[in-house]
């Protein structure tokens, strides 16, 4: 058996940031850390689209549905919500149980469904004792305002503190202070932990994509991506009225990603318009992200945490245009970046394609971003590193580094 085991709860409610994020943590953690094996727990529909490294394994959970008050309904199942919640709470628990987990990990907003978390850390508190439990969270969740009155209404500071041994915190303090921000009491504040923002994994294939290599490499591209593409359709339908308008004057090329959770009529529509169009590549979803932003000249974004952390990994010129809708989390985290001069926000009030086109026009004739190395260095990047530091420290286990290969 596995000197140490990781068993994640991730929930996605509105895209596919939580588990992409926990995968790149439990990816990590599982090629650097030996005898270590990671089970994920996710209602994301499309788990299975990802590509899992040795000793990771998921297990998907029925999923839950939004709607516009923020509450939920059962999703894909014919049944009522409390059964639905019992299927899930029944899986992870047996989960638990059998797979005996070093230390339980949960990466979801702490908002709605109390209930059911409340449960689930409570059985394993009782059923596991020696477990510890970790609760992660993104730099910035929403409007300080708005998330403090949801918190205190549903009982989450208790609940976090009665049920957790660390928060993470993948930010850093000197550029939103979670603590200060969301009025945590002092019993909470002293279990949150810092760790820096996630920097990409060094781990990109170099050899480049066939469909990047078709492109003209005496001329740059632009990156665009919507994230899941549940409210992207916007963003993407006024840069290709933009290039519909510009012709064969635009003097760039572009790499388009839809998003895996955009309706597929959209997306169907979209694709139709984009192939009429010389020096486009569309995409409905891509595994490869991560490498089309390393290439990249710029990239158009909604500015979601994982994306802005790629961004910043490869030091990229960036064009945010971030969801406003409450609790404007995309929002709020672009404009920390923007006022240190790392990108450059495009209010959704203003997203029209002449003044997309000039913003992106404008991106790709900036100063080269190595100029902006000092203010580069005020971003702590070493996410992942204090990540694995704080498993060993918090599971008991000693963990070795993994000698790396010889090339």
């Amino acid at each position: 058996m596995s000197s140490l085991r990781i068993l994640v709860y991730c929930h996605d409610r509105f895209g596919l940031g939580h588990t992409t994020r926990t995968l790149k943590i439990a990816t990590h953690l599982a090629e650097n850390v030996a005898n270590c094996s990671v089970l994920l727990l996710t209602d994301l529909s499309i788990i299975g689209r990802f590509k899992f490294p040795q000793n990771v394994d998921y297990v998907h959970l029925p999923c839950l549905l939004p709607n516009a008050s923020r509450k939920y309904s059962a999703g894909n199942l014919n049944i009522e919500m409390e059964n639905t919640l019992r299927i899930r709470r029944k899986i992870t628990q047996s989960a638990a149980k059998t797979f005996q987990p070093n230390l339980f990990f949960v990466e979801r907003d702490p908002f709605g469904l109390q209930n059911e978390m409340q449960r689930t850390l409570g059985f394993v508190r009782e059923e596991l004792p020696e477990t510890k439990i970790v609760w992660g969270l993104p730099d910035v969740i929403g409007e300080p305002q708005t998330i403090v009155s949801d918190w205190d209404r549903e009982g989450v500071y208790p609940i976090l503190d009665r049920c957790c041994d660390e928060i993470w915190v993948y930010g850093a303090p000197e550029i939103f202070d979670v603590v200060r921000q969301y009025k945590l009491p002092p019993t909470l504040a002293e279990k949150v932990v810092y760790t820096g923002y996630l920097r990409s994994p060094g781990g990109a294939n170099h050899r480049l994509k066939k469909d990047i290599s078709r492109l003209n490499a005496r001329k740059p591209f632009v990156l665009i991506t919507a994230g899941s593409g549940a409210e992207g359709y916007a963003l993407i339908d006024t840069y290709l009225r933009f290039l519909e308008n510009a012709g064969a004057a635009v003097p760039f090329q572009s790499l388009i990603v839809s998003g895996p959770m955009m309706r597929s009529r959209e997306k169907s529509l979209l694709l139709q318009r984009a192939q009429k169009l010389p020096g486009v590549i569309f995409h409905r979803f891509s595994k490869n992200i991560l490498q089309y932003v390393k290439y990249a000249h710029a990239v158009v974004c909604t500015g979601g945490y994982n994306t802005l952390c790629e961004i910043l990994s490869y030091r990229k010129q960036a064009v945010v245009v971030p969801f406003l809708t409450p609790p404007r989390e995309h929002y709020l985290r672009a404009k920390l970046f923007e006022d240190l001069g790392l990108l450059k926000i495009l209010s959704p009030t203003e997203l029209t394609p002449e003044r997309l086109g000039d913003v992106v026009s404008a991106s790709l004739h900036q100063q080269p971003v190595r100029a902006l190395r000092p203010r580069y260095l005020k971003i702590p990047l070493e996410g992942l590193e204090k990540i694995t530091a704080r498993v060993e420290a918090l599971s008991g286990v000693k963990t070795f580094l993994r000698p790396q290969a010889v090339s």
